[in-house]
């Protein structure tokens, strides 16, 4: 049996009440980005959000199959966000433009009303940059069944099946997902992650896609979250009765944290996770097991309290990671503040930006830093020792276990 037929569909079981520890650990671990947020300034807000959004980018098209490099990314964001970028301008790939500009299209419209036409013209630019994707629908529902299946040739397994088998009954579970949006994206009623959740198991389940469902699946995610967050802020700020209107809403669209980096690291999770809160196909029985009883039967599918409370703790890693990017825009700040008369070259500039956005303390060896800008063994120990003695880099070890990393936040003050 399947989540969607269950009496409760698309709703799911779940009682609120049994999730308000994870809840409340949610929104106190998130609170913190929601009031850093408001301290920062124009720039400062901009930087943090390219680098957020490169992280999410990055990770959510990796989940979908497609790899794209970061630097790419990143010259891609600082053009798009309006950002003088601090190191080399990288050639930016059809592909990396589109993630790029659908994926901050998603969250600045957060506040705006969302309709069929928005989301499939997201679906037409994205799908056809998807493996697999020649000759499937793009840009428009999916015109027959879903399945989603796994394994090697002949050691195939139906994953999920998905609902509307025919174009009426599918239509009619689009308009019930979109009529519900209208009343239940965050708001200033209710507890915004939930909302978020909640709907995002929902479209999943629905499936409604020829292919890509995941991937528009975390856009829309994105754009809640920016909304539960954004709303988070505004009440911040003072007691709320009903929300502004969305041009008043602008400057709070935006991400403060990237979550799909803690998907990739708990994919093995996430699909027993979908088995067992979506459902999974019965077992094949031998007629001598015919009028015995099912006891490896799994629970009826449709109780969405794991679902939430699962991604919960995704949010919450998603938040910590969000931290150490707010010191990170500080301590890129204090860098390009103390080096703003120190001639590098892009080479070098390259490889600060990438420190600063790992921040990880590991640094680099200095085959590292070859690899990383394509150059020779020579050049990269001259830009090393260089790099060091102007105080951008410090080095520690000797010979091949020397590693340079950015000094401490506190020794650039």
């Amino acid at each position: 049996m399947w989540i969607w037929q269950e009496p409760d569909w698309p709703r799911g079981r779940l009682d609120p009440g049994r999730l308000l520890g994870p809840l409340s650990a949610t929104q106190a671990t998130v609170a913190p980005l929601v009031s850093q947020g408001a301290a920062l300034t124009t720039d400062q807000r901009l930087r943090l959000e390219a680098t957020l959004l490169g992280e999410e980018i990055e990770a959510s098209a990796r989940l979908s199959g497609v790899v794209l490099e970061r630097s790419a990314i990143r010259t891609a964001l600082h053009q798009a966000l309006g950002l003088a970028d601090d190191g080399p301008v990288w050639p930016v790939p059809p592909v990396v433009d589109t993630f790029v500009d659908v994926t901050l299209e998603a969250v600045r419209t957060a506040f705006m009303p969302l309709g069929e036409a928005r989301l499939l013209e997201w679906h037409r630019r994205l799908a056809p940059q998807l493996p697999r994707s020649a000759g499937l629908a793009v840009g428009e529902w999916r015109d027959g069944p879903f399945e989603e299946i796994s394994g090697r040739y002949g050691l195939k397994r139906l994953r999920y099946r998905a609902p509307g088998e025919d174009h009426a009954a599918l239509t009619a579970e689009i308009e019930a997902f979109f009529a519900r949006l209208e009343d239940e994206e965050p708001g200033l009623e209710g507890a915004g992650h939930l909302q978020a959740l909640r709907l995002h198991a929902h479209w999943l389940a629905l499936s409604p896609l020829a292919l890509g469902n995941g991937l528009i699946g975390r856009l829309l995610l994105a754009r809640w979250l920016t909304r539960a967050e954004g709303i988070m802020a505004l009440q911040a700020e003072g007691e709320l009765v009903s929300l502004p209107a969305p041009s008043t809403l602008e400057p709070y669209a935006w991400r403060r944290q990237a979550l799909a980096p803690a998907l990739v690291e708990a994919q093995h999770e996430w699909q027993a996770l979908r088995e067992a809160c979506f459902g999974r196909p019965p077992a094949p029985r031998s007629r001598l097991d015919a009028g015995l009883p099912d006891e490896d039967a799994p629970a009826r599918p449709g109780a969405l309290a794991p679902w939430v409370r699962w991604w919960l703790e995704r949010v919450r890693e998603g938040a910590r990671r969000g931290q150490a990017h707010f010191a990170r825009v500080r301590r890129a700040e204090r860098l390009w503040l103390a080096h703003a008369r120190t001639p590098l070259n892009a080479r070098q500039r390259e490889l600060v930006l990438t420190l600063l956005e790992r921040d990880d303390g590991a640094g680099v060896a200095r085959s590292d830093y070859r690899d990383l800008v394509a150059t020779s063994e020579p050049t990269a120990a001259r830009d090393l020792s260089d790099l060091t003695a102007k105080g951008v880099l410090e080095s520690t070890g000797v010979g091949r276990g020397t590693r340079y990393r950015l000094p401490a936040l506190e020794r650039l003050g």
